[in-house]
């Protein structure tokens, strides 16, 4: 795939070095903020179906209220995101239509993906599960651990159903990518 701009991958690389860099800087830096990266990340990686957004300046991401993640989902707010400004909600799902990511822990995943289910394919939303104790096929990323690392899977059929192309180069950096 070739439509993601060298300028996404400079800026992509900006922030691993500025995590990297937090890293150095304080010895280590915490699960839920290498997460948060990594979420933050996905999203310049990924191509949202034409007129999937509501608001073309922003990108709606949605965090589930109860996810351990939602402080540091909610700390990038602002942020740009392939020419638009990354917003950050809570979870509401009678809203669910206004997202475009949404960020899940696993026991709150059921009732989202039961909703997501009566959307038309294609419907753009893009799912995160942090746990990989829930690689649900539904999801299209998965973060968890394995030895001691932050990893992720990607579900392409997922992604498919959702109507969002995934850069082949992030699909290579995936866990159990060939």
């Amino acid at each position: 795939m070739c439509g993601f701009p060298l300028r996404c991958l400079t800026k992509c690389g900006l922030a691993l070095l500025w995590v990297l860099g937090s890293v150095q800087a304080h010895g280590q830096v915490g699960e839920p903020e290498l997460k948060a990266a990594f979420v933050y990340n996905f999203l310049q990686f990924v191509e949202w179906p034409k007129g999937s957004t509501a608001s073309p300046p922003e990108l709606t991401l949605c965090v589930s209220p109860f996810s351990p993640l939602k402080r540091q989902i909610g700390a990038l707010e602002g942020k740009p995101v392939q020419g638009s400004t990354l917003r950050v909600l809570l979870l509401d799902l009678p809203s669910l239509g206004r997202c475009r990511v949404i960020v899940l822990d696993a026991a709150d995943a059921e009732p989202v993906f039961g909703a997501l289910r009566s959307l038309p394919p294609g419907h753009g939303v893009l799912t995160v599960v942090d746990d990989t104790d829930a690689a649900r096929a539904e999801a299209v990323f998965v973060l968890g651990r394995e030895d001691g690392r932050v990893v992720f899977s990607i579900h392409p059929d997922a992604a498919a159903r959702a109507g969002v192309v995934i850069s082949s180069r992030l699909l290579r950096l995936a866990r159990g990518a060939r």
